[in-house]
């Protein structure tokens, strides 16, 4: 049989929602193929006065803090030693992985010459918000690849990368951290220059620090809604206690974010505030639906112990910041007098990216060993033998395989 028939085959064995998906995908794929033949002018809306669109507030600006549970978790788990979330964060890992991955793409397509791309890493702007947030998105893209690594090498048996994996991961976790630091606040950077044309609502001197506050706040709830997808789609072990010790962060980030952005509001920003109706409903939904709600939420005990009221909160969240980047990069410098819309391209093809990520999250988590917990305990020394071929039997070398898989079965089995 043909690796071909393989593939179709495999394929014929998914699930109808997963099929679904893969047409999605292939639906943006033929949307970006049209895109670079016949340019941005003819495919897309935008324009001179709007030369930011749906690709870059949602695929850019809305999707990098969407993809921070990775480095927030990791912090949290490595760096303030909380232990007991470890099961969280390849899965976490994986998300922000492909996050950034398919931000990578958005950013191509949005580019007026992507063949001209690469000349960010030639000629250094170190000036520029753009510079910063170019490299930082493809430093942190490199760290999270080789943070996913660790599943794949376990998978195929790659014991000397994966020691040296095991090696280099509190130094790629605090390289996460800190570059994800820098790019996440650099998003604000990019409208600070929008003095006159960013809505007083949204436009302050905070817009940096707000944004990272944010990011954190949104990355935890990521991971509440993935896990407890995961849970109820998936088949995956109930990680409800785990899920709840986020539930207890997660009021101290609101409160955060809730207070740095009334006293932006209040002392650092200047009026009119209310004079366009629809940025109002606008602010008051961001703000009162997408973080005090939720604030509240998270407060009340019965709402961290329940999964379903507490998927809930995580999602009020998730609006909240996917609502504030859109007002930030979008609706706050609309002219009433040229509304920009999306064209049909631009549509099908984000619709695409977010199919995409979760179509290439359930693969992953099919095939590769993402959701199997494995504690400080044990032991990635390499044995005497390198594992190569030449050096033993086949009969020895599969021995020592199905060896260590079974100590990791037998680790997942005690935690359910």
């Amino acid at each position: 049989m043909t690796a071909a028939s393989l593939v179709v085959n495999e394929i014929k064995g998914y699930h109808r929602f997963v099929k679904f998906l893969i047409l999605l995908v292939v639906a943006a794929a033929v949307a970006s193929l049209a895109r670079f033949v016949f340019g941005l002018g003819a495919t897309t809306n935008l324009s001179d006065a709007y030369p930011w669109g749906l690709w870059v507030s949602f695929d850019v600006v809305t999707a990098v803090p969407l993809a921070a549970g990775a480095f927030t978790l990791g912090a949290i788990v490595h760096c303030f030693h909380i232990k007991k979330l470890e099961p969280l964060v390849r899965p976490a890992i994986v998300t922000g992985f492909l996050g950034y991955s398919l931000v990578c793409v958005g950013l191509l397509l949005d580019l007026g010459q992507p063949h001209k791309g690469w000349h960010v890493m030639r000629y250094w702007n170190l000036h520029s918000p753009m510079f910063e947030v170019s490299m930082c998105v493809m430093a942190y893209t490199t760290v999270l690849f080789l943070e996913f690594l660790s599943p794949v090498a376990e998978k195929f048996g790659w014991y000397l990368p994966l020691r040296v994996l095991r090696w280099l991961e509190m130094p790629l976790v605090i390289l996460a951290a800190a570059i994800s630091t820098l790019h996440q606040s650099s998003l604000g950077t990019f409208f600070l220059i929008a003095v006159d044309k960013l809505h007083n609502l949204w436009y302050n001197p905070l817009l940096p620090l707000l944004f990272w506050v944010s990011a954190i706040c949104s990355g935890m709830c990521i991971i509440i809604v993935e896990a407890t997808a995961c849970h109820k789609w998936m088949g995956q072990p109930n990680e409800g206690v785990l899920l709840r010790t986020l539930a207890k962060i997660l009021p101290w980030t609101l409160a955060l974010y809730i207070a740095l952005r009334v006293y932006s509001l209040l002392v650092l920003s200047h009026g009119p505030f209310f004079d366009q109706p629809v940025l109002t409903l606008l602010f008051a939904l961001e703000l009162g639906f997408g973080f005090i709600l939720p604030f509240f939420m998270f407060t009340q005990k019965s709402v961290r112990n329940d999964d379903r009221r507490r998927a809930i909160a995580a999602l009020l969240v998730i609006f909240g910041l996917i609502l504030n980047r859109f007002n930030v990069s979008m609706f706050g410098m609309m002219d009433p007098n040229h509304i920009y819309y999306p064209s049909l391209i631009e549509s099908v093809v984000t619709i695409g990216i977010i199919a995409g990520h979760i179509l290439f999250f359930v693969l992953i988590a099919k095939y590769f060993p993402i959701f199997e917990h494995h504690p400080e305990a044990v032991d990635y020394s390499l044995p005497d033998r390198f594992r190569k071929i030449d050096s033993g039997s086949p009969e020895d070398s599969r021995g020592d395989h199905e060896t260590v898989h079974a100590s990791v079965q037998q680790t997942s089995e005690t935690r359910a």
